[in-house]
């Protein structure tokens, strides 16, 4: 896709800080987010279009987690963990606190048919039971998993009086089993899906900005060791971000996304560094970049 500057972007703003051409105001709270992730994500806290953009999420999208259109039936975790890493990282962590506290209180985590935790209480809503494959089936959806559990760790490193520890441990014990991104029988897991152009669906794997609800190896990455997963389990991933280094130094953006309104400085180019995604690499604190070595 097209290169978006911050400038192009801030254009295509509506009044109320939302982005996005659907006509109602609940149906653009998804671009509205992802918009404003890129900048953050970039660096951009300062950009005129985020606070407005923030704010409007903070009126239309938290209906206790995050919904996707305005409604409680709209709740999913994957955007509730995403809309409440974004405000912690704004530093709006008073407006992330019922965000943080629906996934203590609701989100489960579970693999394989082996439960790791269950929040006491009534679940949120059965349709997370088979929504999208099923958010909170027997087997948790992984894109969910990591935002949520990843805004936990956020909300444990500021300091927040929440208590994450059940959840932290049961991710972590997940990943172990899980080996990180193999399922039990070793393949790898297809998260997007399997289709004609990617007929193994490992294209998830690829970094790249800006991010949507897809994942991929540098974030599930980067929550395994912010968890202390045993490094049996994290080998793997990091040989595979280690094996894209360029010969130079860096590593290149090898993946997009179809997100029309976000901030996009760069296109993928798998001969080029990156400087979004050299950046994500070098805070996973495995590559030192003043001696310019891989090392475990």
């Amino acid at each position: 896709m097209a290169i978006v500057t911050a400038e192009d972007l801030h254009s295509r703003q509506h009044p109320d800080g939302s982005f996005g051409s659907q006509r109602g105001a609940e149906g653009r709270i998804i671009s509205t987010l992802f918009a404003a992730r890129s900048l953050h994500e970039a660096g951009l806290n300062e950009h005129p279009s985020l606070d407005p953009a923030l704010d409007f999420l903070t009126r239309t999208a938290i209906h206790g987690g995050c919904t996707i259109d305005g409604r409680r039936e709209g709740v999913l975790p994957c955007y509730t963990g995403m809309l409440a890493r974004l405000l912690l990282g704004t530093g709006r962590i008073e407006t992330a606190t019922p965000l943080l506290t629906w996934i203590v209180t609701y989100q489960p985590v579970a693999f394989g048919g082996t439960s790791y935790h269950q929040p006491d209480g009534q679940p949120w809503g059965s349709y997370l039971r088979h929504r999208y494959g099923g958010c909170m089936s027997d087997t948790t959806c992984l894109l969910g998993l990591v935002p949520t559990i990843a805004a936990l760790l956020d909300a444990r490193d500021l300091g927040l009086d929440l208590a994450v520890d059940a959840h932290l441990s049961a991710m972590r014990n997940l990943l172990t089993d899980r080996q990180l991104f193999h399922s039990r029988g070793g393949e790898v897991i297809p998260l997007s899906g399997r289709t004609k152009a990617d007929p193994e669906g490992t294209r998830w794997l690829l970094p790249a900005f800006p991010r949507d609800y897809i994942i991929d190896l540098i974030e599930l990455l980067d929550l395994a060791l912010r968890l202390d997963v045993p490094s049996v389990a994290t080998v793997p991933a990091v040989d595979v971000v280690k094996s894209w280094r360029l010969p130079e130094g860096g590593w290149p953006m090898l993946g997009t996304r179809r997100i029309p309104d976000a901030y996009r400085p760069e296109g993928a180019n798998r001969h080029t560094s990156s400087s979004i995604i050299t950046n994500r690499v070098n805070q996973l604190g495995l590559w030192p970049e003043t001696e310019g070595v891989f090392k475990r």
